[in-house]
């Protein structure tokens, strides 16, 4: 049998702490550091404790941890309100009364694309 090296009292310390911690305390950790950027925890896992997480795995736990914490959840992408040129179509109104701003409203559609068109229109939609 040969001697050990001197190394392997480090890196019996190393795996020790790696096993210390899971995978969801380490995240937790790097979110109490204040990161949020999966890299950034990526990162930070990594030196601190060695651990290699999947990139799904660090997005499933910050979001267990916001769950948790009673945050309510994240979600990307963009609104209609958001889009460039949108417009949101008129609240319904409860009387029948408003014909005049109806076709007011018609106006600017009758001079965009001309009386007969609009017609044709109204006749689809009849």
């Amino acid at each position: 049998m040969g001697r050990k090296s001197q190394n392997s009292a480090a890196d019996a310390e190393s795996a020790e702490a790696n096993t210390a911690v899971s995978n969801a305390q380490a995240v937790r950790d790097a979110m109490a550091e204040g990161l949020e950027a999966l890299d950034d925890i990526d990162a930070f896992v990594r030196d601190r404790y060695g651990k290699e997480i999947p990139r799904q795995q660090i997005s499933a736990y910050k979001s267990q941890a916001r769950r948790k914490a009673g945050e309510a959840p994240r979600r990307g992408g963009r609104t209609r309100g958001d889009v460039e040129g949108y417009l949101a179509p008129p609240g319904r109104q409860a009387t029948d009364g408003d014909l005049i701003e109806a076709l007011q409203a018609l106006k600017p559609l009758v001079a965009k694309v001309g009386a007969e068109n609009v017609k044709k229109l109204a006749d689809l939609l009849s």
